[in-house]
């Protein structure tokens, strides 16, 4: 059934931020207090952070830099990148769902959201991105996609996601038993859904957790009840090794390390990062400027009196 889709579209607006060349991965967005039209989005913890950088954005799953990023992007280009990857449940128009719409304003089934996150997974596989049939008893093909995305930017994406907090009390980080996922939770308003799916390079798994009723639960949260579940099923599933690194889809270039931005020209500090070739399009770091402080002839005649 169509559901709300809370948190869990961000990765594909992150992937096409990063496809676009409107960010690279640390690019600096900002966490404040906005009002878009009316609209003023809330994190979960209605809490600010200020500026953040985009992967630690992702993988909290801030609202307000997904709403600012949507903004850059434009709702009608990500309306159609949603229908394009395969949610057919967006038959409304784009301005019906608004900047709402990366924050679950839309819905979706869990078999195509899973679905679309696995042909992500496909894209860096070599493979390509297909339409599965969910009735097995139908005869119809399975339909072949177009790659919506680049195998850099899934490749970006998916090494910020694979940090995101998981649900156990253990730094899963330092133990090696633990495999590597990319994953993200999403929990829709009034907690009616709560969303978790992840993704390795041999498996890919959607939970949703929520009333058929659509009744809602303060504990219908994704990260207290769908995911757990995920990782209880990773872990009965045999490890996969994660992905490769691509080949020919990055170039050096010379990155602001305090605002992820390509090197301004005021920017002392720099390190050389792998970015996709487009990400030379974004705008150079705006925050190091040289400042030229002028003092009139008044402050100049007090110097040499005082002298």
């Amino acid at each position: 059934a169509p559901r709300s889709t809370g948190s869990i579209l961000k990765p594909f607006l992150y992937a096409a931020a990063l496809e676009d060349g409107i960010i690279l991965p640390h690019t600096l967005l900002p966490d404040v207090p906005v009002n878009f039209s009316g609209f003023s989005p809330q994190n979960f913890n209605l809490q600010f952070e200020g500026a953040v950088p985009a992967s630690e954005a992702i993988i909290r799953s801030l609202n307000v830099p997904a709403v600012d990023l949507l903004k850059q992007y434009s709702v009608p280009r990500f309306h159609t990148l949603l229908k394009n990857i395969g949610l057919s449940t967006l038959n409304k128009p784009s301005s019906y769902y608004g900047l709402s719409l990366i924050l679950g304003g839309s819905e979706a089934t869990l078999y195509e959201i899973t679905q679309a996150y696995a042909n992500m997974a496909r894209t860096l596989l070599n493979s390509s991105p297909t339409k599965l049939v969910y009735n097995r008893q139908s005869n119809e093909d399975n339909e072949i996609q177009e790659k919506t995305f680049s195998k850099g930017a899934v490749w970006q994406l998916f090494e910020s996601i694979k940090n995101v907090y998981r649900p156990e009390e253990v730094d899963w980080q330092s133990l090696t038993s633990m495999q590597n996922v990319a994953w993200k939770t999403g929990t829709s308003y009034g907690f009616r859904d709560a969303w978790a799916v992840g993704v390795t390079s041999k498996y890919a798994i959607g939970v949703w957790a929520g009333n058929a009723t659509g009744e809602g639960k303060p504990e219908l949260v994704g990260t207290r009840t769908a995911a757990p579940v995920l990782f209880d099923l990773f872990n009965l599933l045999p490890s996969a090794p994660w992905f490769t690194i691509p080949q020919g889809e990055f170039i050096d270039a010379e990155v602001c390390p305090q605002s992820g931005h390509i090197k301004g020209r005021f920017c002392d500090d720099t390190v050389i990062e792998q970015v996709l070739p487009q990400a030379l399009r974004t705008v150079s770091c705006p925050y190091h400027k040289q400042i030229t402080v002028t003092l009139d002839e008044k402050y100049r005649v007090r110097k040499e009196c005082m002298d």
